[in-house]
């Protein structure tokens, strides 16, 4: 099956989307998929005010060279920046609705958070994810190994080539602001082993898999 024509990426934080998709949007991309990102934090709260706006810049960094290396440039829904892990997306959970439902007539496929993810800001955006697209597009969560006590169920693999293998790795390297506090997850190595796993489970040298979050849809 080939990949639907228009998919959203919406991540809590702006390195989330690479590391539970990196390897899917750059596929969609260099395939010149209609593609989009929406991200609501660049993690101030838990970074300060300077290094998280660098961690934003990172974002649109990884956005600009995925645009000039595969010649096809995701449009950034993103605005304002929340705080991350403090409370903010539970009191914020209608403006998250809000931004998502303004998007929701745009896209065939909707990729986020797994329902499971033990990550609150995560959790809020899974959640409002899955009211605002029940109805209307395919819906699903991508891995995030670190915050699943294994209730994460892989249903949907993503195949990718070497190319997007190595253009996730570089963009979840290009995240120098989330290098701290001991972050295995970051490591190359660790992208590449997952990855690699994933890919066997389907008989193909790399994938990423991903779980049904709501309805799978597919229309005429």
């Amino acid at each position: 099956m080939k990949l639907p024509d228009r998919i959203l990426f919406v991540g809590a934080h702006c390195d989330d989307i690479e590391l539970f998709a990196g390897g899917f949007l750059a596929r969609a991309c260099f395939e010149r998929r209609a593609v989009g990102v929406l991200v609501f934090s660049d993690h101030r709260g838990v970074l300060e005010d300077g290094v998280a706006e660098r961690a934003r810049a990172e974002f649109r960094e990884n956005l600009e060279w995925l645009a000039a290396e595969t010649g096809h440039a995701p449009v950034d829904h993103s605005g304002e920046m929340l705080p991350a892990c403090r409370g903010a997306f539970e009191a914020r959970r209608a403006d998250i609705y809000a931004a998502m439902e303004a998007l929701r007539g745009d896209y065939d496929a909707v990729v986020t958070h797994a329902a499971s993810d033990t990550n609150q800001d995560h959790r809020q955006v899974a959640a409002e994810a899955r009211r605002v697209f029940k109805a209307h597009t395919t819906l699903l969560a991508g891995e995030f190994p670190n915050n699943d006590l294994g209730e994460f169920s892989p249903a949907v693999y993503v195949e990718i080539g070497e190319r997007e293998l190595e253009a996730k790795v570089r963009m979840v390297e290009r995240y120098r602001t989330q290098d701290f506090g001991g972050r295995p997850y970051l490591a190359a190595d660790v992208v590449r082993s997952l990855a690699r796993v994933r890919g066997s489970q389907i008989r193909e040298a790399a994938a990423e898999a991903f779980a049904v979050a709501g309805r799978v849809v597919l229309r005429a």
